[in-house]
């Protein structure tokens, strides 16, 4: 029972409600209550500030919290550590990923494998905010992210990847100004299907266009990778996504025409991982592994599809 406790009091902080990490939790609000009374009965103190009308934890709360991060974040550990046992395999490493690096993934886990030898992961696709809260509760190892969207702490050490390369991309079917570029007055005349405005590599298209003074054409706007590269492949719209967005390994020459636009403000994506001891020794061997592999040749391979 203690260490559900634990989990409990690390939804009802990330959450900063009852219900709802009630429902995270897949139990009732009076079952994780009644837990959370019976931890604070046991260690003699009170955690949650329950007199005030907006959730907060008193300064008792702030420490058993850390502590449940630690502890939990053991615990997974230990059983990561009897899983690798089990299987004979290196170990065990959480990684979250944002969307359009997705596709780096692959030859990022390919290279680790290259060294460390089997192992098993973990991947979560996930927005640059949702990586940096996992990561303070130790439930991710390491984190691939915009790092100039990661906040400017001792408590996070970064390291960077690449610089994004975004490009305008079409169907083969669709018709292009000849050349590697095209400028964003001849990209806003395209229909364009685009990711939802809140994702950092959206903004910078928005940027793009600003600063040319000219308003695209938008037909779609969604955060489905998939949704954009359906409607693309069918010759409906174009998109401007970066490079890394698209699968590279396997580059769509002859199904997709691709065209830089000048002046881009690249996105910096980068690894992030907690600063403080505690990361395992095999995701630290993952974490060096990353930081030698060469993402540059892949990019540019597909840059020059179409």
């Amino acid at each position: 029972m203690f260490l559900k406790q634990l989990y409990y009091l690390r939804e009802i902080e990330r959450y900063q409600s009852f219900s709802k990490a009630a429902q995270a939790c897949n139990v009732s609000q009076p079952a994780l209550s009644r837990a959370i009374r019976q931890l604070e009965d046991e260690l003699g103190i009170v955690i949650i500030d329950r007199k005030k009308k907006v959730f907060g934890v008193t300064d008792d709360g702030v420490r058993v919290l850390k502590w449940a991060h630690d502890i939990l974040r053991g615990v997974s550990e230990l059983r990561n550590e009897v899983s690798s046992s089990r299987q004979a395999i290196a170990g065990v490493v959480k990684i979250g990923v944002i969307p359009t690096a997705v596709h780096i993934v692959p030859i990022l886990l390919e290279e680790v494998r290259a060294r460390c030898g089997d192992f098993a992961s973990e991947v979560f696709v996930l927005p640059n905010i949702a990586i940096i809260e996992k990561l303070v509760s130790k439930e991710l190892d390491i984190g691939i992210m915009y790092y100039d969207q990661c906040p400017q702490a001792k408590a996070f050490e970064v390291r960077a990847l690449y610089a994004e390369q975004q490009v305008l991309a079409t169907s083969d079917a669709s018709s292009l100004p000849a050349g590697d570029q095209i400028s964003w007055e001849a990209a806003a005349r395209l229909p364009l299907a685009l990711l939802s405005r809140e994702l950092r590599c959206r903004q910078l298209v928005d940027v793009g266009f600003q600063t040319a003074g000219v308003e695209p054409i938008i037909r779609l706007e969604t955060n489905s990778l998939e949704m954009i590269h359906a409607e693309v492949m069918a010759g409906k719209v174009a998109t401007i996504l970066p490079v890394s967005s698209f699968p590279l390994r396997v580059p769509p020459q002859g199904r997709l025409k691709m065209r830089r636009l000048p002046g881009f403000s690249p996105g910096s994506v980068g690894l992030v991982r907690l600063s403080e001891p505690g990361l395992s020794t095999f995701a630290s061997e993952v974490w060096a592994t990353v930081l030698k592999t060469r993402l540059q040749d892949d990019l540019d391979l597909l840059c020059k599809s179409g």
